[in-house]
């Protein structure tokens, strides 16, 4: 796997990768918005951890089941977690 981590405003933390699936996704996660709460590393635990503001941040795209990712996202009470299609650019959340 290609991973590239951007930080292209202050705040945001995010991992895209090309992968060998059909879609590789793009993660993002706002960390103006992200208050620590974890909820996302019990969800997709492959996917994200804290760092060492215990934000949550990306480690892997591909770490856990697309399903698992979206339900991460959506459980997030501040709405910090983005996910889209790398190639396609189509939002997948929110």
């Amino acid at each position: 796997m290609d991973e590239a981590k951007h930080s292209t405003a202050p705040g945001r933390s995010i991992l895209s990768a090309s992968t060998k699936g059909p879609s590789p996704l793009h993660i993002e996660v706002d960390h103006e918005r992200c208050v620590g709460d974890a909820r996302c590393l019990d969800l997709a635990p492959g996917v994200f951890e804290h760092n060492e503001r215990r934000q949550a941040e990306v480690v892997d795209p591909e770490g856990d089941a697309l399903d698992d990712i979206l339900v991460a996202a959506e459980n997030c009470p501040t709405s910090a977690i983005a996910v889209s299609d790398a190639l396609s650019g189509k939002v997948l959340f929110p």
